[in-house]
C-alpha cells in the first residue's frame, strides 16, 4: 500500500473502506490521535462491543499480538487494536522477521491502527529502514506535518462554528497565531471560549484577550517568527505588549536567547541530515515545544549558519549588558531586536 494522505482516511471513514492496517505519525499529534479515533469508530459503529476492542501502549509482546489479531471479533464484521507510540526503533534484530511476517499474514477481520503522539523514529538505521519500507507495504502510511497559520485558523474558525458560536476570520487567525499553530493547545482554547461565550454570541479579539494565556515562550516564538520574516511593525508591536504586561527584560532576551539557540540546533540538525522528529527526541522535547522546534526546524532551512552565530553573538552582548550594567532594559532589547533583523536582512541580499 502506498504513503497516503489525509484525503484518502477521509475517504476510507466516508465509504466504510479500510485497509487492514494504518499506520499514522507525523509532528501534529492531535491530528495523528484524531484520525486514529476516526478509524476506530468508523470502523466498530455506534453500537460497537468493547471485546472487539483493544488498546496497547508502546512495543507489546509480537507473539500475544499476533494471538490477538487472529481472534475473531465479536458479532461484528471487524476487530480493531490500537498501538499508541509504536517504535520502530525498538524493534530488536531477531523480532524483525516475525514483525514483518505479522503484517504481511494480518487477517481481514483485524484492523491495526499504529498512531505515535508522544514518540518519534529515526531512519539512520538500516535495520529500522528496513522495517519502515515493509511497513509502507503493507500499511496505510499517513504523516501528518505541522499546519500553517492559514490552515490552523481554518479549523478553529469551523470548529467554533460547529459550536454555533460565532468568530471572525481574522481572530481565528490571532488565536491560531498566539497558540504557535499547536492544534493541541488551539482545540484545548477554543473549547475554553466556546464555553465562556454564550450560544450565537461572538468571541472578540477583547474575549480572546481576556481568556487565552500568552505564555512568554509563545509570545518569543511569534516574536523570533515576525524578526526573521523580516515584519519589523508586527515585531516592535509585540515586544511593545510584553512592555505593557510588565515582562522584565531578563525573561525576555533569556527566551529569545533560548529561541535562536534552537533555530542554531536545528540548522545544525538538517546538515547532518537529522530529521526534526529526531532532533526533537533527542532533546527531550515532547508536545507543545516539539511543535515549536518542528518550525523552527522549517524556518532554520533559509537561514545560513553564519548570521546565526552572529546572531548569538548580539545576544550574548545584549545579555551581558543587562546584567552587568545599569542600562534601560527595553531600549537595549529594542536595539537588539533591530540589530538583528538587519543582520538577517544583510545576509538574505
Amino acid at each position: 500500500m502506498p504513503v497516503v494522505n489525509e484525503t484518502k482516511i477521509k475517504d476510507d471513514i466516508k465509504n466504510k473502506r479500510f485497509d487492514s492496517i494504518y499506520f499514522l505519525f507525523g509532528q501534529e499529534s492531535f491530528l495523528v490521535k484524531t484520525y486514529a479515533d476516526r478509524i476506530k469508530n468508523a470502523v466498530l459503529g455506534e453500537n460497537a462491543v468493547d471485546i472487539n476492542l483493544l488498546e496497547l501502549n508502546g512495543n507489546p509482546d509480537l507473539s500475544l499480538l499476533s494471538d490477538h489479531m487472529e481472534a475473531l471479533p465479536f458479532f461484528s464484521d471487524h476487530k480493531v487494536i490500537m498501538i499508541n507510540d509504536f517504535n520502530p526503533e525498538k524493534v530488536t534484530e531477531d523480532e524483525t522477521e516475525q514483525f514483518i511476517s505479522m503484517l504481511k499474514s494480518i487477517p481481514d477481520t483485524t484492523v491495526l491502527i499504529f498512531y505515535l503522539t508522544g514518540c518519534t523514529f529515526s531512519l539512520r538505521s538500516q535495520r529500522v529502514k528496513k522495517i519502515f519500507e515493509e511497513i509502507k507495504k503493507y500499511s496505510s502510511v499517513c504523516e501528518f506535518k505541522p499546519l500553517s497559520q492559514k490552515e490552523t485558523a481554518n479549523i478553529i474558525y469551523k470548529k467554533i462554528q460547529r459550536e454555533k458560536r460565532i468568530i471572525s476570520p481574522e481572530n481565528a487567525n490571532y488565536l491560531a497565531e498566539i497558540t504557535a499553530c499547536d492544534l493541541n493547545l488551539a482545540s484545548a482554547e477554543t473549547t475554553k471560549l466556546c464555553c465562556y461565550a454564550d450560544e450565537g454570541k461572538e468571541i472578540t479579539r477583547e474575549i480572546i484577550d481576556r481568556m487565552v494565556e500568552k505564555r512568554l515562550e509563545t509570545k518569543i516564538f511569534t516574536l523570533s517568527d515576525a524578526m526573521i520574516s523580516g515584519n519589523g511593525q508586527r515585531a516592535f508591536q509585540i515586544l511593545n505588549d510584553l512592555f505593557e504586561q510588565r515582562v522584565d527584560p531578563i525573561p525576555i532576551l533569556a527566551t529569545l536567547s533560548s529561541a535562536y539557540s534552537e533555530y542554531y540546533t536545528a540548522k545544525a540538525a538538517k546538515c547532518l541530515n537529522i530529521s526534526p522528529q529526531k532532533a526533537a527526541a533527542d532533546l527531550g522535547y515532547t508536545g507543545i515545544k516539539a511543535g515549536f522546534f518542528a518550525k523552527k526546524f522549517n524556518a532554520a532551512a533559509s537561514m545560513k549558519m553564519e548570521n546565526l552565530r552572529s546572531s548569538m553573538k548580539i545576544i550574548f552582548e545584549a545579555d551581558t549588558k543587562l546584567k552587568s550594567a545599569k542600562v534601560n532594559g527595553r531600549l537595549l532589547l529594542e536595539e537588539t531586536v533591530l540589530k538583528l533583523m538587519t543582520l538577517y536582512k544583510e545576509r538574505k541580499k
